[in-house]
């Protein structure tokens, strides 16, 4: 009721709106040649402070009208290309509503331009991409590049900081167009400050190859890039905070720092943080973590638990954080044709996370035939972590360059773990209980190297290029685990106990290698010949011991649990494409053939498993353009999927004797079937944008679980090939300004549908999810003293079970947030954020409503405001809570975590800025011995955009 009521308000706010606007019409003509100006553009300001109230363009015949123009008194300025620019102050009211200005003649301009004022559109698109003007989006003080992107149309940054833009996460930020940090978004987004954005641009990348051969191979990677303020590029900035407070148990800090060094070309940027308040400014990368399962599993998250920390922690996933972290980024052109940037970044985290979780396993039958688990799970885990990467660009000449890209991490890893379960038949009947104490030490590396050359030939059109990818992980480590478990559903009940420690040496080599050569064949036709090569190679050892009480060591050997496994896949691949451009669409299709051949040895059986497979690639895009702005495209392609070592392989694991697994050697390789469709449409004179997208996933063999459930409540699983799996979500998005108050609105629906089939005691079994959502946000753009973000996000889950469908379960979670901000000119700043989730269709006693409130005070300090004093105070009603539910396969399950309550914090804050007009020939500095002489650099963006 209150989203109807919101969206009933914005409505009548625009209708209101209409009501009070004026009108200004023309017509603009060359004053020589007597031609019409089609396309000039019309640009109706506010007198007292320039912001732009209405903008619009003149048409094929060099008339005009502008509507919805604010009463007040504008400036009106009319711009072309080459000619002087017209500008004139009208007062518009109730009795001057509607003004026509004639027959306007616009001269050509002087060589000599002068000082020239351009005002720019807020939103524009070109081709793909989405381009936002920063300066017309307003943000608090002390903000960060996440402030700014709430305020985007299409853009949605979650409650952990993950972006999301136009439906789909953004995996990649570039600054100037170069990456920064590697790969990590949030690396920019949580730590550069808006005042030196000058465009934010969307779009979905090209890998090197395809950007430069046009050939799109459907593997796009959603990007932004950032491209900083031309007068921001030659001095200091950054920002340092010191935070200190207390809870009820224990004291809570939160300190940052942030420095930028910017000379033209030359960026370095260091970053670092020490907190126990859950706040991650990066994306934490986890070596060794566990794979994801099959195609129809679906994770819920139902409540933002985790949050905290002063100015927005980021970690979602519950328990208590300590962080450590550290690093520098480089970015600077040596001589005139090589373009280098790199980083270094270190991050040291503990974690203590209490778990409550509730598990239901649908088995055939009535419902008191499922089995319920009942699950206490107590960790801590540390974690270190290295990452180094460079990116390396050379243009030898104006038809060959050369892309280098190494990367490597370093990881170690500890955790400790009691887990307690109880699982029972129905609600009542006692089937087993468990205590279980594990832990875990691994160590290893990740390493990669991406190398691409590419040449283009005299004729337009003939290129080729090669890339070569090899890669290496390795991983390392110890395990001990004790557990006492006891069965009640036998004829004599009975306890087990395992003591066992063991050793793992886990590795594997990549190498993919790839040729690519195109020929035109015609007017706007070309050819695509491609070659692909890949090796993978998996090794995986294990050693397990028993406790041995005749001695007291640990020299038993576990003979199921000890074992050698290698897995060798090798494929060829050839592929053929063909592509017709025109102005208005750009279409290929193609199709390759694959031969792989699949090698699983168990070298401690001297056993193995081949099979050789032989698959067809096919592909399809397509691209055609309404207008400049916009545009309809439409990708298709097909892949396979491998099984791992361990999943082929028939090797019992009982290390846990209530989750018995073993491996398949019938196992088949799964293919891939992707589809993308998406839509753009931006009015330019409105300002209104709109988007969709559907994308779909289609499984065959897809490797699921078959699992089999013994009379002591204990299941056997065992992956196989099953039919069936697909997913298909859409996304709908429409953004519009409002001119009174001065604020965006965005309107957002996804819709999803996934199905995946397992077997339970040999019995098919489908599980269908569905999930209706629909979001609204409100952001404001006021030039000075209030910001607001308001956004309300309403998801509807269905899940259905084709084996138990009295099973069949809705929920339904609703989340409303708050985000405003009050500030004066004498540097007071109060600022609160209100949160409200609430659950529905879950277990007993995770159903729970959630207000989740955190509010500040701040006084600016200095004469330039560069010092902030702030007192904050987080979940002021005690009321933070985590849960999940986790519905995949024939199993749902509810998760609830400690999380951070209600502390108070003092915080200092120092921004550094100081910036001075980059000279006309720009110095080196000592930076200078690493490279040849200065010279004008390359083009930022080159093979990023045709």
């Amino acid at each position: 009721m209150r989203l109807l009521l919101l969206v009933l308000s914005i409505f009548s706010s625009v209708a209101l709106m209409a009501q009070s606007t004026a009108t200004l019409k023309g017509k603009l003509v060359d004053s020589v040649g007597k031609q019409a100006l089609k396309d000039a553009s019309i640009t109706v300001l506010e007198a007292k402070d320039s912001t732009l109230d209405v903008f619009g363009l003149a048409k094929a015949d060099g008339s005009f009208v502008v509507e919805k123009i604010s009463f007040g008194e504008m400036i009106v300025m009319i711009k072309f290309q080459g000619y002087e620019a017209y500008s004139k102050k009208i007062n518009f009211s109730k009795s001057n509503a509607s003004v026509d200005l004639g027959t306007i003649y616009l001269r050509l301009a002087a060589n000599d331009l002068g000082e020239v004022t351009v005002t720019q559109s807020p939103i524009s698109i070109k081709k793909d991409t989405v381009q936002f003007n920063a300066s017309s989006f307003k943000t608090k003080p002390n903000a960060v590049l996440e402030d700014l992107l709430k305020k985007l149309p299409g853009v949605q940054v979650e409650a952990d900081g993950t972006v999301k833009a136009q439906g789909e996460n953004v995996q990649r930020v570039l600054v100037d167009g170069k990456r920064f940090f590697g790969d990590d978004p949030k690396l920019a987004t949580k730590n550069l400050p808006p005042d030196m954005i000058d465009k934010i641009q969307v779009f979905d990348a090209l890998n090197d190859q395809s950007a430069f051969t046009g050939f799109d191979d459907g593997n796009r990677i959603k990007t932004i890039n950032i491209t900083t303020k031309k007068d921001k590029r030659k001095g200091y900035f950054g920002r340092a905070v010191l935070g200190g407070g207390s809870d009820s148990e224990e004291g809570r800090y939160d300190n940052s720092v942030n420095l930028s060094y910017f000379n033209g070309d030359r960026q370095l940027t260091f970053t670092g943080q020490a907190n126990n308040v859950n706040k991650q400014n990066f994306g934490a990368q986890d070596l060794f973590g566990a794979g994801g399962g099959g195609g129809g599993g679906r994770t819920i998250v139902i409540a933002g638990g985790g949050r905290g920390g002063a100015g927005g922690a980021t970690n979602n996933s519950g328990g208590i954080i300590r962080t450590l972290a550290a690093g520098l980024n480089y970015k600077d052109i040596w001589g005139k044709k090589t373009e280098v940037s790199g980083s270094y970044f270190f991050n040291d985290m503990q974690t203590v996370r209490e778990q409550n979780s509730y598990t239901q396993n649908l088995i055939p039958g009535n419902p008191d035939s499922s089995i319920f688990n009942s699950q206490l799970n107590n960790s801590v885990t540390k974690n270190q972590n290295h990452r180094i990467n460079f990116n390396i660009e050379h243009q030898f000449d104006s038809s060959n360059s050369l892309i280098i890209r190494p990367n490597i991490s370093f990881q170690e890893t500890s955790s400790a773990t009691d887990v307690t379960t109880f699982s029972t038949r129905g609600t009542s009947k006692n089937l087993n209980n468990s205590i279980a104490s594990t832990d875990r030490n691994n160590s290893g590396y990740n390493a990669s190297l991406e190398a691409t050359f590419r040449h283009r030939f005299k004729k337009k059109g003939r290129t080729y290029s090669i890339a070569f990818n090899p890669g290496q992980t390795v991983n390392d480590g110890t395990t001990s685990n004790y557990s006492i478990n006891n069965f009640f559903n036998t004829t004599t009940p009975y306890a087990d106990t395992i003591n066992q420690v063991g050793i793992t040496n886990r590795d594997s080599k990549t190498m993919n290698a790839t040729f690519s050569y195109t020929e035109p064949i015609g007017k706007n036709q070309i050819l695509e010949f491609n070659y692909n090569y890949n090796s993978n190679v998996n090794n995986s050892g294990t050693q397990t011991f028993a406790y041995n009480k005749a001695n007291g060591q640990y020299d038993i050997v576990v003979p199921n649990l000890t074992n050698v496994f290698e897995n060798t896949f090798n494929s060829n691949r050839v592929t053929l494409n063909y592509r017709l451009q025109n102005a208005k669409y750009n279409f290929s299709i193609g199709s390759g053939i694959q031969t792989g051949d699949l090698i699983s040895k168990n070298l401690s059986k001297d056993s193995s498993i081949t099979q050789n497979f032989v698959n067809f690639f096919p592909t399809m895009n397509f691209r055609y353009d309404f207008s400049r702005t916009k545009n309809l495209r439409i990708f298709y392609n097909g892949r396979t999927g491998q099984p791992t070592a361990q999943q082929l392989q028939p090797v019992v694991d009982n290390s846990n004797p209530l989750n018995i697994t073993t491996g398949n050697p019938n196992l088949k390789q799964q293919f891939i079937h992707t589809f993308r469709i998406l839509f753009n449409s931006f009015d330019v004179v409105s300002q209104k944008l709109f988007f969709a997208t559907i994308n779909a996933n289609f499984t065959a063999n897809d490797i699921q679980n078959s699992t089999t459930y013994l009379p002591n409540g204990a299941q056997f699983t065992r992956p196989v090939n099953l039919s069936g799996t697909y997913n298909i979500n859409g996304f709908l998005n429409y953004g519009f300004p409002l001119k009174k108050p001065k604020s965006n609105i965005n309107l957002g629906v996804n819709l999803s549908n996934s199905q995946s089939q397992t077997l339970v005691n040999n019995l098919s079994n489908y599980t269908r999810n569905t999930t209706a959502g629909f979001n609204a946000s409100w952001t404001t753009n006021i030039k000075e003293g209030f910001d607001m973000n308001f956004s309300s996000n309403s998801s509807f889950s269905f899940a259905r079970y084709t084996l138990q469908p009295q099973q069949n379960g809705d929920f339904f979670t609703q989340t409303f947030v708050a985000e405003p901000t009050i500030y004066t000119k004498s540097g007071w700043v109060f600022s609160t954020d209100f949160r409200y989730i609430k659950n529905t269709g879950r277990a007993e006693g995770f159903n729970t409503n959630i207000p989740l409130w955190s509010a500040s005070i701040a006084k600016q300090l200095f004469k330039k405001k560069d010092g902030e004093l702030k007192f904050y105070v987080f979940d002021l009603l005690n009321q933070n809570q985590s849960l999940t539910r986790n519905v995949t396969g024939n199993t749902i399950q509810d998760v609830s975590t400690v999380v951070l309550k209600r502390y108070f914090m003092i915080s200092f804050t120092y921004n550094l800025r100081s910036f001075g007009a980059p000279p006309a020939n720009q110095q080196r500095g000592p930076m200078q011995m690493f490279r040849g002489a200065p010279g004008q650099g390359m083009q930022m963006m080159r093979n990023f955009r045709q």
